[in-house]
């Protein structure tokens, strides 16, 4: 017999499509992660990828700015014992969730280079280095990427 999942929170699956765009897209970027693959990731069927979200590109500029607001909000000495779980999946520690909202922020700063997706991720990368201050920013993700973030600026 066919068992049903049961229903979810509204908002739920698009929740889980950002925590399971963090792992794919951080792996491999915005032209190497699949839309499949972040969906059976987060547990949903495909079509709901774009149920929540008119296409990729949305998908990723959302993903990047939820890694954004992780990178901001969970410092560098938090506790590697504190476990955040994510609807479902096994207990990421809270330095586990950090690596990979910084792999997806590396991810977005070498997808600044792509035309349609330079404007929205610009307006991501700048407030987050400036946030974080250009020491840090730099000391995490290295001089290259202020100089890709730069020259991305003067192509607007």
């Amino acid at each position: 017999m066919n068992q049903r999942r049961a229903r979810r929170k509204p908002g739920e699956n698009r929740e889980r499509l950002i925590e399971a765009g963090l792992t794919e897209f951080g792996l491999f970027g915005f032209h190497g992660a699949s839309t499949a693959a972040i969906a059976a990731r987060a547990g949903v069927p495909q079509p709901h990828v774009y149920a929540n979200f008119p296409n990729k590109h949305a998908l990723f500029v959302e993903t990047c700015a939820a890694a954004a607001h992780i990178v901001r909000t969970h410092p560098d000495d938090s506790a590697a014992t504190d476990q955040l779980q994510l609807h479902g999946s096994e207990p990421l520690t809270s330095g586990d969730f950090r690596t990979s909202a910084q792999r997806a922020v590396l991810q977005a700063i070498s997808a600044v280079a792509i035309p349609e997706l330079r404007d929205d991720l610009l307006s991501l990368l700048v407030p987050l280095r400036n946030g974080l201050g250009m020491e840090r920013f730099v000391r995490d993700y290295g001089l290259a990427s202020t100089s890709l973030i730069d020259h991305a600026l003067t192509l607007r």
